[in-house]
């Protein structure tokens, strides 16, 4: 592996040694077109750098030019002097300069009076601007220009003042006083309206867009030390609602864009990593360990990442046809740029610790309450002295499992780049090694990534590349999330106090009464993976005429995982009963696409462009394994050593592919008038023989009205304005590989003969979700920039939902799945940004907050039991409720006395009475019976609005970036809540529990604890559970220092920053879990909180240095 990486980057260096051997000469036939244009593709053809103030070009300088294979010199000499531009050439770089009259010099100074300055300019980079502009007072002519290395030599008045200038650059303007020397740096000149984003099959001028993207440059994940590219997003992009599923290191999370347009798990984006469209749907852990798979994007490192777009609407998403109807988030990483080569290093190192801890009861309090549980039930001769005795050795402890699991974890990373090119070869290569432990013990995950991007331009008219990434990571996990007692949270906040860590003799206390221990889950169950991942891609690109050329691109995506599993008998209440498991899983991807497009610009007015392209992409899935039990010893932990092996064992194959037809259309008049049309059609092996293909097209159009003659007025205010609208259809094919076909499930066993059932009931009419979304949006930016605004309201409405419908049993079979149902998302997005300061001290902001409504628009009658389908242990599906409503028993209270009820409201028809201390429950149908008919909607997981608010502070070498997120109106059901309150198998109890209801009389909203619960006051779903989720989070402060580079350049530093960064520091919130930010289910089950791995505080102090 080490040398299949170094391969390509010596064929990069060996590429670009040989690249001055190519010639420079140019062809180029062009008609009334700017000079500034000709000046650019001679740069492009020639391979020169061709180095000017943009200033020196007539506005109007509009040329004729016929050349065929002419060498750059004959042209520049023959089409600049007519504009009195001469030109100096220094190696491969070409300065122009502005021929200075006689005449229009200023009048003669007293030379006396002149000083010779020297100096140097500089980026924020500390390299030097070649060819950019000294300006001696803006009343005259006299100047000069830097020099290669970026030094310049002017004479000049103590009283005169100095404009340095480049393309690009903010121009600075300094009073020469009585100094001799002066060291200029030149900032980026913000132009936002001219950036460039990254859309599907290409790049477009953000000015430009008809659609709606949102993106995230590298310098905002600069100001982050996460280490997982979606984390990043959260509370940076408006219409993007991410949330934890796992605070663990790698841990996954769930991403929606503009709300959940499906009734199937497949609500994820679309991700495109360099042109590779990875899936969405992790890798399935090891038994579901914490319920969830691992983060399909974990192995990407952030510091690698130029920009992440995330494409909202219909007009930006619907050339990914079949796979877009829930957005997608295209990743771009750095590639290798024209000069010299630079090399950086990060170093960091930092510590994580819980955010909070939870309360739970002590020894006494926890003794206390267990009495109280058994002599509620009025049975006093229940054996339960056992447990409240203290003078057991087991049970006389008093240890707070929160202290003793939860740790403070240490992390590091080192980054190494190097980036440069000459004019025919471009290349970036970057490694990465990140140990991050976890802040449960024995957790830990380790990654190595080597990314290599290359780009040679083999002639003027031929280009080829690559990029390729490998990463090897080991994921030593912890089983956190979930309700059963090998669940570590679930542990830590439930096994009693008064349990002992270990027993006389010494041994671990593994298990006792129905409780296992978390540390020892921590310690001694193995739950490992071990995984190798390359991702690349190859291309080749061909200008076969002016403006049209042809593109191959060659994807693919392989991962190989090992994963190991063992469960210890100490751990089990069973007499040597321990059990392991190993799997090996291969996940591979591999695409072509063949794209043929078009760009070209009439009379400088008309632009058009174009692509068409098809492409081919398969999908294939193999997994092996096998299950033992019974293992001689705990320390022996290989699978041939178990007594009871898996007759079975793991073995399946699975494949999928698609065949694509797509293409664009676009035209803008004078960057006035836009408009773009889209069309995909897919083919899936997924779906029935008679539904294969889909197709998706889009359509949108914009208008800068500011560019109106009518408006003219308004632009020194408001210098650009914008509307957009888009409408168009995508699709969904997130469901099983042969679900239209049917499967059998083989290893079914019958009179000692293996054979084959089947398992999935074929459906040959299937076809896809469609979700068709309009979209109106407006784009303003007043006062040149200093403010913008963007906003977009939009609908989506997706039909023909994936669904398994529940059919009779006597088929065969318990679910097929159909095609039923709608679903609407509607809702409002906005982005402001602000420049309140510019200067010496320096203030930014960036405002966005979303709203988004979801709606089940409707469902098949024959599906619905009293007007609604069960979704799991806590939800509901209803039409005219959005997903995620819970569905349970509303909590009214506490009975002070038993004469308080007056109804003799029972616990079901032939129940008993509610009583003093019993819950209070609301009757909904008043018949003074308690059953399943009073369940009621009673909170819903969406959010009424979400969004972030970042500031950016600089002062001198200093900056600072405080990032807050948050979240209003979303409720969370916390059954970790529910788990801690409940009594049943010797539960502990959370300090909510020292308010219980103890006599007749007492006020409370905290019921009697019962032992086995025969009211079942603790095992019902109900509002008691469910709690104000809304939060606003400080999530991000970084503060950076950057070194002056005349210190640092003296030592051979380009570039050096030091930065400390706080993540997750403070939460303001209601929730009385570890965490608003909570997700403990995939799919439709969202807003639960079954004790997910928590989130952490994290403190990174860190190093970049440029060479």
């Amino acid at each position: 592996m080490k040398l299949s990486l170094a391969l390509p980057f010596l064929l990069a260096a060996t590429l670009q040694v040989n690249a001055s051997a190519i010639g420079q000469e140019v062809t180029l036939h062009k008609k009334n077109v700017k000079l500034d244009y000709v000046l650019r593709e001679l740069q492009k053809q020639s391979g020169y750098n061709i180095l000017f103030d943009q200033r020196i070009i007539p506005e109007s300088a509009r040329i004729n030019v016929n050349y065929k294979n002419v060498h750059v010199n004959q042209v520049l000499n023959e089409i600049l002097p007519p504009f009195d531009i001469k030109y100096k050439q220094t190696g491969k770089n070409i300065v122009l300069n502005k021929e200075i009259n006689s005449s229009s010099k200023s009048a003669p100074i007293n030379r006396q009076q002149q000083t010779t300055i020297n100096g140097t300019v500089r980026d924020t980079n500390g390299s030097p601007i070649i060819g950019a502009t000294i300006r001696l007072n803006t009343n005259t002519s006299d100047g000069a220009l830097t020099r290669q290395d970026g030094t310049f030599t002017i004479t000049a008045r103590p009283q005169d003042r100095l404009t340095f200038s480049y393309v690009g650059k903010a121009s600075v303007t300094v009073t020469v006083g009585d100094r001799k020397e002066l060291s200029i740096i030149l900032e980026d000149q913000t132009v936002e309206m001219d950036d460039l984003v990254v859309v599907a099959y290409g790049q477009q001028k953000k000015r430009n867009l008809t659609g709606s993207v949102a993106s995230v440059g590298s310098d905002e994940i600069e100001k982050t030390a996460l280490q997982d590219p979606i984390s990043i997003l959260q509370g940076r992009a408006p219409g993007v609602q991410i949330t934890s599923n796992s605070g663990a290191p790698g841990g996954e999370m769930t991403i929606r864009v503009r709300g959940n347009s499906s009734l199937n798990s497949g609500n994820n984006p679309l991700f495109v990593v360099d042109g590779v469209p990875i899936e969405s749907n992790s890798l399935s852990s090891l038994n579901g360990t914490e319920n969830f798979g691992l983060n399909p994007l974990a192995d990407i490192n952030p510091d690698d990442i130029a920009s992440i777009e995330i494409l909202k609407d219909a007009a930006s998403t619907a050339i990914y046809g079949s796979r877009a109807a829930n957005g997608v988030v295209l990743i771009t990483t750095k590639r290798g740029a024209e000069g010299k080569a630079q090399i950086t290093a990060n170093f960091m190192s930092g510590v994580s610790s819980i955010t909070r801890h939870l309360g739970v009861l002590n020894a006494s309090q926890y003794r206390a309450a267990v009495i109280d549980s058994y002599n509620n039930m009025n049975n006093p001769e229940e054996p339960f002295w056992t447990i409240v005795d203290s003078l057991n050795p087991s049970n006389n402890g008093d240890i707070d499992w929160q202290r003793e699991l939860l740790r403070s974890a240490g992390q590091y990373k080192v980054d190494l780049a190097v980036r440069g090119g000459s004019d025919k070869v471009q290349y970036s290569w970057s490694n990465s090694y990140l140990d991050q432990d976890g802040i449960i013990i024995s957790n830990n995950y380790k990654r190595i990534t080597s990314r290599l991007n290359v780009d040679f331009h083999v002639s003027n008219k031929l280009k080829i590349g690559q990029s390729i990434a490998y990463t090897n990571a080991t994921n030593n996990r912890i089983n956190a999330g979930g309700t059963g007692n090998l669940s570590v949270i679930r542990e830590l906040l439930v096994r009693p106090p008064v349990m002992s860590m270990y027993f006389p003799d010494g041994s671990l206390n593994g298990y006792q009464l129905g409780r296992r221990n978390p540390v020892g889950i921590a310690m001694h169950a193995t739950h490992n993976n071990k995984s190798h991942r390359i991702i690349g891609s190859e291309y080749l690109e061909y200008e076969i005429l002016d403006g049209l050329s042809f593109r191959s691109n060659l994807h693919f995506d392989f991962t190989t995982m090992k994963e190991n599993e063992f469960m210890p008998s100490i751990l089990d209440y069973r007499e040597g009963y321990n059990t392991g498991a190993v799997r090996s899983t291969n996940n591979i991807t591999w695409a072509n696409e063949n794209i043929l497009r078009y760009n070209k610009v009439f009379n400088n007015d008309h632009n058009f462009g174009g692509l068409l392209g098809f492409s081919l992409q398969d999908w294939r899935f193999e997994r092996t394994g096998l299950d033992g039990m019974f293992f001689p010893s705990d320390d022996i932990r290989t699978i041939n050593a178990a007594s009871v092996i898996s007759n079975q064992g793991v073995n399946v194959e699975a494949e999928s592919a698609m065949l694509s037809y797509f293409g664009r259309a676009s035209y803008d008049y004078q960057g006035k008038y836009l408009a773009e049309a889209n069309l995909r059609a897919d083919g899936s092996s997924r779906f029935g023989r008679d539904k294969r293909f889909g197709f998706f097209p889009s359509a949108s159009a914009g208008w800068r009205f500011t560019d109106e003659p009518f408006l003219e007025g308004i632009k020194n205010v408001m210098n650009d304005g914008k509307l957009r609208f888009s409408v168009g259809s995508t699709g969904n094919h997130a469901i099983g590989n042969y679900t239209s076909q049917g499967e059998f499930l083989v290893g079914i066993n019958y009179l000692d003969y293996s054979g084959a059932a089947p398992s999935v009931m074929p459906n040959a009419s299937l076809t896809w979700e469609t979700t068709v979304q309009y979209n109106a949006g407006i784009d303003l930016s007043f006062l040149v920039n200093r403010i913008t605004l963007n906003a977009d309201y939009y609908v989506k409405n997706t039909r023909d939902l994936l669904y398994e419908v529940p059919i009779p049993t006597t088929t065969g079979f318990s679910t097929i799945t159909q095609n039923i149902g709608n679903i609407q998302n509607k809702g409002v997005e906005f982005l402001l940004s602000t420049k309140n300061l510019v200067g010496n001290f320096g203030w930014s902001t960036n405002f966005n907050i979303s709203a988004n409504r979801n709606r089940i628009v409707s469902l098949p009658e024959n599906l619905l039991t009293n007007g609604y389908i069960q979704n799991g242990a806590y939800h509901i599906l209803q039409v005219g409720q959005p997903i995620g409503i819970f569905y349970g028993w509303k909590f009214d209270g506490v009975y002070s006395r038993d004469t308080d009820n007056v109804n003799g409201v029972t616990n079901g028809a032939l129940g008993p009475v509610f009583k003093g201390g019993d819950p209070i429950w609301h009757d909904l149908n008043g018949d003074h019976i308690i059953n399943q008919d009073d369940r009621q909607i009673i909170g819903k997981a969406e959010p009424n609005f979400f969004g972030g608010i970042s500031n950016d502070f600089s002062y001198k070498n200093f900056s600072l970036n405080v990032l807050f997120q948050f979240s209003y109106g979303n409720d969370i059901y916390s059954e970790i809540n529910h788990q801690r309150n409940t009594i049943v198998r010797y539960n502990n109890l959370s300090t909510d529990a020292l308010r219980r209801w103890r006599q007749q009389g007492d006020i409370t909203d905290y019921p009697r604890p019962v032992r086995d619960d025969p009211m079942q006051s603790e095992s019902r779903v109900q509002s008691r559970w469910v709690e104000d989720g809304s939060y606003i989070k400080l999530k991000n402060v970084n503060l950076r220092y950057r070194f002056s580079p005349t210190l640092i350049n003296r030592i051979g530093i380009r570039s050096l920053d030091a930065f400390v960064t706080g993540t997750n520091l403070i939460t303001w919130t209601k929730y009385t879990g570890f965490d608003p930010d909570v997700n403990s289910y995939a799919g439709l089950r969202v807003g639960v909180d079954e004790g997910s791995y928590p989130q952490s505080r994290t403190f990174i102090f860190g190093f970049n240095i440029g060479l």
